[in-house]
Parts: structure tokens; C-alpha cells; sequence
């Protein structure tokens, strides 16, 4: 075990906060020795085995509930960390990353300033959404939808999420939302393609959903609730624009196009194949029917659970325009419903 002058060496800008258990591969995060990280690492662990969660910078905490409880727990006995660091990092433990490539994760979240980042999936990834498989050609992608398992959040938002993680532990449905539930959201959250990382484990394989079925916990009801309390979610997970390689910024036209092209290209390598020349077709047709799109912060709904612990914008007043919360229906958009499977893609 590290001792306390070990544990501190220097003062770092950001934090990685793996929850991790017995089989975790966190080590892999910090196995390059040569990489002078911008980031500490605290372990919140539910490992039995107490000696393989002893190699981070901050002390180790044993929290045995879930990922997003054992946060929101993390952060209320320790809110000093949301003081000092500027992001957190809240990866799960079947994920592949260099050091290199999280100071990079950091350091693009800071040069753009963005209030949510993650890292894209690599092809060999096990994954349920194929729109943050890693994009050819791409520095980044602004989008409605960053996937759970790996977000990097600027601590002064992640203090006003953590209501939420207290009570909706399963995470589900979390992700489809808290891209939108800041002020002005527009441009503030970024799946990186400049930052790969690998997903080794199979789907709704993990301890997780042992715990879900001990406590006859229903993760798709946790969905629909977290839905219910907002009146003007989008349609899909949308990309709206992002960085090329070379520097050089694309709107939302040009970002789904390539995109699009990108997504037919490896659909036959990806685990989703069907999913991912979907999601493809998808993108190709939003290139033309939602040209001017751009995210709105979500609106909870009168009475809801969200909007009782302030989360998201306040209700609207009895008589307001409810244009952008619904409207008739398109073909369009009754074709996009059907490429994407509603929520899927």
C-alpha cells in the first residue's frame, strides 16, 4: 500500500474516479510509467479482495451499492474533490485506456470548453449505442448523448447531478438526458475521437445486473421515468457538428455526412452490425431534416421529480408556447423513428 506522502506526490487538475472491482483493469490507465498524468486516481471500490485497489493517488473508499449512489455518496462526504479538481473522470472498470490518451481527454475538455467529454469506442468494443464508436478523421463530435460508462464532467455541474444519481442508481437513462440538462447546451458536450478506449466486456454481463435482479430493480422503468419528467426531449442522439483532424470546425450538414460515411464503413467489423448501418442511415437522412438543429437545455414537466429537485429548466407557465415540445407529425420524422428505434440510435 502506497503511504500518504506517496499517495500526493504533486498537485494535479483533474481527477479519475474508477469504481472498480476484483477484476478490474484500472492498472492499464496507469501502466505506462513514462507519461507524466494530469489527473490523480481515487479508487471507489467494491472489490472483495481489498489489496487490488490500493495502487491510486487518493486513498481507496469501499462503497458496496451501485456505480451511481456510491458517487453521489463519494461526493457528499468528500465534496472538497469537486473544489479542487476542475473535471472528474467516472470510468467502469472493463475499460481499456493509456494515460496518454486521458491527459488528452482532459486537456481537449479544457481547450473547448466543455462541460461533458468521453472517449470514443474503438471497433473492438462491446457496446450499446454505435453513435460513440470512434469516428475516422475526426477530433470531435458535439452531441446530444455521452454514454455512461466513461464521462468526463466539469466538477461544478457534477455537484448539481448528483440529486439525480442518489436516485436513479441504475444509471439507465441518465445518459439519454444530462448532456441537456445544463444551461445553453449547445456545443458543451463532445464524444473525443482524438481519445480511444476499449469496452471488454459483454453486454449486461457485469455484477451490476446481479444487483439489479436481487432487488427486482427494473433499469427500462428507470428509463421511462427519467423520460416522463421532461416535456421536449429530442428524437434520437443527435450530432450537430464537431472538429476534423485537421483543425478545421464542421456544422452539423458536414459532421452527419461524414459521420454517416464513417458508420457504413466499419458496420461490418462493429458487434452492432445491423445498429451501426442504421444509425448510418439515420445520420444521412437528419443531414437534411435537421439542418438548423441545436440542443435545447430539457424542460421538466410540472410536478415532476425532476423539476422538484431543480434539474433541468423550470416548467413552463400555464399558456406559454409548447411549439418546441411537440408539433405534427413528418414524414421525416416518422422515417427517423423508424431508422433509429425511437431512443436506440
Amino acid at each position: 500500500m502506497k503511504s500518504e506522502e506517496q499517495m500526493q506526490p504533486e498537485t494535479r487538475r483533474f481527477l479519475v474516479l474508477g469504481r472498480v472491482g476484483d477484476n478490474s483493469l484500472h492498472r492499464s490507465w496507469i501502466a505506462d510509467r513514462t507519461v507524466a498524468r494530469n489527473w490523480d486516481l481515487q479508487l471507489n471500490a467494491y472489490a472483495k479482495d481489498v489489496s487490488r485497489c490500493q495502487d491510486g493517488d487518493l486513498p481507496p473508499v469501499f462503497d458496496y451499492g451501485t456505480k451511481w449512489d456510491s458517487i453521489a455518496r463519494h461526493f457528499r462526504a468528500n465534496p472538497d474533490l469537486l473544489d479542487r479538481y476542475e473535471y472528474v473522470m467516472l470510468p467502469d472498470d472493463d475499460l481499456l485506456m493509456a494515460a496518454g490518451d486521458i491527459n488528452r481527454l482532459f486537456d481537449i475538455a479544457v481547450e473547448h470548453d466543455l462541460t461533458m467529454a468521453q472517449p470514443a469506442m474503438t471497433i473492438e468494443s462491446y457496446l450499446s449505442h454505435a453513435v460513440v464508436l470512434r469516428m475516422p478523421g475526426f477530433r470531435l463530435r458535439y452531441a446530444t448523448f455521452l454514454e455512461s460508462m466513461a464521462c468526463c464532467i466539469k466538477s461544478s455541474y457534477l455537484r448539481t447531478l448528483l440529486p439525480m444519481f442518489e436516485r436513479h442508481f441504475t444509471g439507465w437513462g441518465t445518459d439519454l438526458i444530462w448532456a441537456m440538462l445544463m444551461r445553453a447546451p449547445a456545443y458543451r458536450a463532445a464524444i473525443v475521437d482524438a481519445v480511444p478506449m476499449t469496452h471488454t466486456r459483454p453486454l449486461y454481463s457485469g455484477p451490476i445486473y446481479d444487483t439489479f435482479a436481487e432487488g427486482k430493480v427494473d433499469p427500462h422503468e428507470e428509463v421511462r421515468s427519467l423520460m416522463a419528467c421532461f416535456e421536449n426531449h429530442p428524437r434520437g442522439m443527435h450530432v450537430y457538428g464537431g472538429y476534423l483532424n485537421d483543425g478545421r470546425r464542421v456544422g452539423a450538414f458536414e459532421a452527419r455526412i461524414r459521420n454517416a460515411v464513417g458508420l457504413f464503413n466499419i458496420a461490418g467489423r462493429s458487434k452492432l452490425p445491423w445498429n451501426t448501418a442504421r444509425l448510418g442511415c439515420a445520420m444521412l437522412l437528419r443531414a437534411f431534416t435537421r439542418m438548423g438543429y441545436q440542443p435545447e437545455q430539457l424542460r421538466a414537466v410540472a410536478g415532476s421529480e425532476m423539476a422538484v429537485l431543480g434539474i433541468g429548466a423550470p416548467p413552463r407557465h400555464p399558456g406559454q408556447d409548447r411549439r418546441a415540445a411537440g408539433g405534427p407529425v413528418s414524414l421525416a420524422g416518422v422515417a427517423e423513428k423508424h431508422l433509429t428505434g425511437g431512443m436506440s440510435a
